[in-house]
Parts: structure tokens; sequence; C-alpha cells
């Protein structure tokens, strides 16, 4: 690898600004941070359009940010667009002028990486993040539109929970509320209050009722404010954050900007902010703060040096699957059931590799659908597998692309009656080459669930061998395993569709 590989330029569009990260990955160094506020997305929360004037400002910023990257010599870098900005009604025409005029791809970012890779960030450039997190902390992450809650306990993520409302989304109701309500801002705290309860109520109850340390990201005056110059983090007491907030309540526009040093850009948004922020302090029942100044391109800088391997003790796969897990607590999957799944799908997936030549990520994606994929039944036992997919198409899964997410939507939805030749209309929505890791993952999944059919744990464990024409998975067991014979031979018929050999079902008993 030469020193250039070393660098990586990580470009966001986002609804407010366009910003620029070139970084050494090996080091970790930012080498150069450019912000354009080009707003291209500024109206997408009342349901509106990208506005095209707009477009040829953001292709401009764009090339200036290559003419950046180029005098680094910088070879590696990539375009992101944010999960907000994709949700524009003409967001995939905006991608491709974009592209005609920058010859740059967007890749659209999903709620679940972005929340994900600003994770990573803070827990591996944040000092104070192992100590937070070893008993009960909450990362609080405003982001335009939305705001995400992440909640740690004994260091580990217990659940991920993404609230439709963030600063930009509340500053555009303040406008509309300045102009028809005679008190705006106490109406505004009122809406404010109401979404977040109401969001709130839905969360695993013993998090509703426990004190957090918080760290705070995304909330950028209370960061130019209260974080010193060079730094990335400070701490912030309640009572600090309360006399700023009183501060703020009812001062003008140029008195904020004066004695706060807030940018113009920011000061329309210090109101949503401060209201917003209060609320979320008084439900996760804040004992200490931590201003922490990461954002999401710090995030996907960070997961780029994750990938180059520069960080070989960070694992956070964890996150992911402590989010599906969190899931299907929400949907009452039955535990014992889903366990085993998960244990038999993954021996199945491990010992079949000569067969099925899927990837590590593959590999994730089949366990996550271990864990999801009949939370349908929350909705209606009968054709649960067609709402499991329902379900999770509308879910924000921690980490996961919106085509990872869609993957395991599909896998569930073949993990039971029916099989992808059976729902040609359904299954040819994907890319073939997607098709293909979902038909072999589903193949994978029939099987493991066949073994547990009865939802009885009467199989302890399992082995595979492969053979020239058969695969033979031997179970052991005492019990009389008539109703998992039935379900594994009509199970079977779509895994031999699939990699071209037949599965055979042999018994072991335990005690002869």
């Amino acid at each position: 690898m030469t020193m250039a590989d070393d660098y990586f330029g990580a470009m966001l569009v986002n609804v407010s600004s366009i910003e620029l990260s070139i970084v050494n990955l090996k080091s970790g160094t930012q080498v150069e941070r450019v912000k354009s506020t080009v707003a291209i997305g500024e109206n997408i929360y009342n349901h509106e359009d990208i506005d095209f004037e707009t477009v040829a400002e953001a292709a401009e910023a764009l090339r200036g940010f290559l003419q950046i990257i180029k005098d680094y010599g910088v070879t590696h870098y990539q375009l992101w667009g944010s999960q907000a900005l994709s949700s524009a009604p003409n967001a995939e025409f905006i991608r491709d002028q974009l592209y005609v005029r920058t010859g740059l791809h967007i890749e659209w970012l999903s709620w679940g990486e972005e929340s994900f890779v600003r994770n990573e960030a803070v827990a591996l450039k944040f000092d104070h993040y192992h100590h937070l997190v070893k008993h009960h902390a909450a990362i609080i992450g405003l982001n335009s539109g939305s705001t995400t809650l992440s909640f740690f306990a004994q260091e580990q993520l217990v659940a991920s929970h993404n609230m439709k409302l963030g600063p930009v989304r509340i500053k555009e109701v303040l406008q509309d509320l300045r102009t028809t309500a005679p008190n705006p801002v106490d109406v505004l705290d009122d809406y404010i209050n109401s979404k977040v309860d109401d969001f709130y109520r839905f969360l695993p109850a013993d998090l509703q009722t426990v004190s957090n340390q918080v760290i705070l990201i995304g909330a950028e005056p209370l960061n130019a404010y209260f974080i010193p110059q060079g730094a990335i983090s400070a701490p912030l007491t309640l009572d600090d954050f309360n006399q700023f907030s009183r501060e703020v309540a009812g001062a003008s526009d140029q008195y904020l900007m004066e004695r706060l040093h807030l940018t113009e850009e920011n000061v329309e948004l210090i109101l949503p902010v401060v209201l917003l922020i209060k609320k979320l302090l008084t439900v996760v029942h804040a004992e200490k703060i931590q201003l922490v100044n990461l954002n999401i391109i710090d995030g996907l800088t960070t997961n780029q040096a994750i990938m180059a391997g520069y960080h070989k003790t960070a694992h956070f796969e964890n996150q992911i699957l402590a989010s599906a897990e969190d899931l299907a607590q929400r949907y009452r999957v039955e535990p014992h059931h889903m366990e085993l799944v998960r244990r038999f799908a993954l021996h199945l997936f491990d010992q079949l590799r000569a067969l099925h030549h899927l990837t590590t990520r593959d590999r994730l994606l089949l366990e996550v659908a271990t864990i999801v994929h009949d939370i349908g039944g929350f909705i209606d036992t009968h054709q649960h597998y067609l709402h499991s997919d329902y379900v999770l198409k509308q879910s924000d899964l921690l980490g996961l692309s919106q085509e990872e997410t869609q993957i395991i939507a599909a896998v569930s939805r073949y993990h039971s009656t029916r099989t992808p030749g059976e729902d040609l209309a359904h299954f040819q929505q994907l890319d073939s080459d997607k098709r293909l890791v979902v038909a072999k993952l589903s193949a994978i999944l029939r099987l493991a669930d066949a073994l547990d059919d009865a939802h009885q744990q009467t199989i302890q464990k399992i082995s595979v061998s492969v053979r020239a024409d058969r695969v033979i998975i031997t179970v052991f067991s005492d019990d009389e395993l008539s109703l998992i014979h039935w379900a594994f031979t009509y199970k079977a018929k779509f895994f031999t569709d699939v990699f071209g050999l037949q599965p055979v079902l042999k018994q072991r008993r335990l005690h002869k």
C-alpha cells in the first residue's frame, strides 16, 4: 500500500450543507475539512421537491471538492447522500443530474448507517466513551430531520431508536407557527413534548426509568459555544444548559449571533435545538452531559479506516445484532426458538461455505434474519412471513443499508411456506445478484427453521456433512421427530433447487 492509499476523501450531501473531509486512515488525522452552505434540500420536510436551481450550486461545490482532492493526490474518495435527502420526491433525478455534472455517484445512506457510523466515530475518537458506557449511557444524535437515541449498558448497545423529529424539521414548524400562533414558542414546546412523549413510550420499559450519562452529538449551536476551539468534546452541566436555554428564549437573532458567537446559519436552529434537547435530557433522566463534535462524515471516514484494517480490535457488528434483538423483543418473538434457529443457521452456513461462496457480511445478514424472521407473528400467525416482510421494510435496523434491509425482509418472507419461485413478481424487484444471495440465505434459514418447526427445542445439536449429491444433516435428539421430518422434507426442496444437492435428515439418539 502506497502513502496515497492511506488517504481517503469523504463527501456528504446533506439537507443544509455539503461537506468534504480528507483523512489519513492509518493515523486518523484529518488533513482537510471544507463545508459548503449550499442548502440543496431545505424544503423537503414540507414534502417539496429539491429545487433544481440549487443543483448547479451543489455541482459547483462538488467540483471544488474534487479539485481539493486532486491537489492532495488522493485517489480514493466517495460521495454519500443523507437519508433525509434521499426521501425527497425527486431525489433520483437530482442524483443523476449531479452525476452528469460531476462524475460523482451519490450513495444514499440509510438512517441505520448514519447512526451506526457515528457510533463508531464516538467509540474510537471520544476518549471518555468507554468510561461512560460502562453503566448506563445514551447517545443522542441530532440530524436535520430526525433524532437517534442509542442506549448502552455494561458497554453493550441495548436499543437504538430513531425519531422523525430534528432541528431543521422543527425550524420549519416554528416558521409556520410565527405566522399563525400568538405564542409560537409555547406552542412549539408543546409540539416537541408531545412528539417525544409519543415516541418514548415505545421504548423498552426498563429504559424509560433509568438515569443515563448522555453523549450529545449534532448540537451544532451548543458545540460552537461550549466546545473549545481545536477540541472535539466538552462537559456540559445541566445548570449551564438551563442557563443557556433561558438566555436563548426570546432573544433577538442579532443578540444571539454576537453573544453566543453563532453564525447566521446556526441562529435559526438555536431555539429548535435547545427546546428539543431540553425535552430529551428530561426523558432520558440525564445525570451528566458530554457534548461531542463528531458528525456523520466523521463516522464515514472512521468506517473506512475500520474496513481498511486500521482498527483490528474494533468490532461493532454486535450493535447491529443488538438492534435486531431489540426489534424482535418489541414484536414479542419467542426467544428460545429464535436462538436455536440462529445457532443452527450459522452452523449450516459455516459448514456449507464450499457450497454457497457467500461473504462474511452475508453471514451477518443471515444472523439478523434468524433474529427477526418471525416478527410478523405479532400481527397474525397466519402467513406471518408476509407480515415480517412488510414490517422489516418499514423498520430502521442499525448499521444496515436500505438494500441489506430489503434482503433480510425477503429472506424472512421466504423462510416458511412461500419460495421465490412461487413469488416471482415480488422476488424480481431485487437485482439479479441480490436475488441469488436471498435465495441462498433463504434456503439455509428454511432448513434451520424446520429443525425446530414445533418450537419445542427437541433437537440439541446438529452436524453437517457434504457428499457428492447430498447434504447429510444429523440431528441429536431422543424425542419423536415426525413433525420435524415432515417440515424438513417440505422445506428442503427449495435447498435442492438452489444448490443442486438433496438435504437428508438423520437422527442420532443421545441415550441409546
